[in-house]
């Protein structure tokens, strides 16, 4: 039924399945030393269940690659607390703190990068957020 009220940005289905979000960062992303807004959005109610993050190139700073994930752009660490960047899958990371249980409100997912040393010359990596979207 319409209501003639728009809703949010977080996608809502009607069918009581896993969704994900994906998302690829590069380690020469405008903003990534800062936390980028991917756009992206977890629906209120929605409930993570975990992340997989795909290292696809190695991000090859000289001392420090890392990634985070979360839902504030300044830490953006609370859906991934971090990843070491090197290549390879790391699968099934459990979200902490302020992303556990039902989210209250829409929320957009950040990503961050963070590389000390040497800049890095190369790096990207996917991550595929698993959560369930609560349908009353």
């Amino acid at each position: 039924m319409a209501t003639g009220t728009q809703g949010g940005p977080g996608r809502r289905g009607h069918l009581q399945v896993v969704n994900t979000i994906c998302q690829d960062i590069n380690y020469n992303d405008t903003g990534a030393a800062t936390g980028i807004a991917t756009g992206k959005w977890l629906p209120a109610g929605a409930i993570l269940l975990s992340t997989d993050v795909s290292v696809n190139t190695a991000f090859n700073a000289a001392t420090t690659n890392v990634l985070t994930i979360g839902l504030n752009g300044t830490t953006a660490n609370n859906i991934v607390a971090t990843v070491a960047a090197t290549a390879g899958l790391v699968a099934n990371l459990l979200p902490t703190g302020t992303a556990l249980g039902k989210l209250a409100v829409d929320s957009q997912v950040y990503v961050k990068y963070t590389q000390t040393g040497a800049a890095a010359t190369t790096g990207n990596a996917t991550f595929i957020i698993k959560y369930a979207g609560v349908v009353s």
